[in-house]
């Protein structure tokens, strides 16, 4: 049973390390990705500026959204044992 144990570890290594090579070589003869070009980036758009807290606090809106307080929540009490 000894001879079996050492045969199953031998052939067990030889086949990771194949499997390790083979994996290399496929890596290594893969296509490589495409180099980035700064001349395929478009334009960003223009985009109106933020407001200031001072400005959102004013109470003035603006692009149709405000901003409002709303109430703390009352904490649930749970009667624990």
């Amino acid at each position: 049973m000894n001879i079996y144990r050492k045969a199953i570890r031998v052939w067990i290594t030889l086949v990771s390390l194949a499997s390790f090579a083979v994996g290399w070589v496929v890596l290594a003869h893969s296509p490589k990705p495409n180099q980035f070009k700064a001349s395929d980036v478009q334009a960003m758009p223009a985009l109106p500026p933020i407001p200031s807290i001072e400005q959102l606090s004013s109470g003035r809106q603006f692009s149709g959204f405000s901003i409002t307080q709303q109430r703390p929540m009352a904490r649930l009490r749970t009667g624990g044992s």
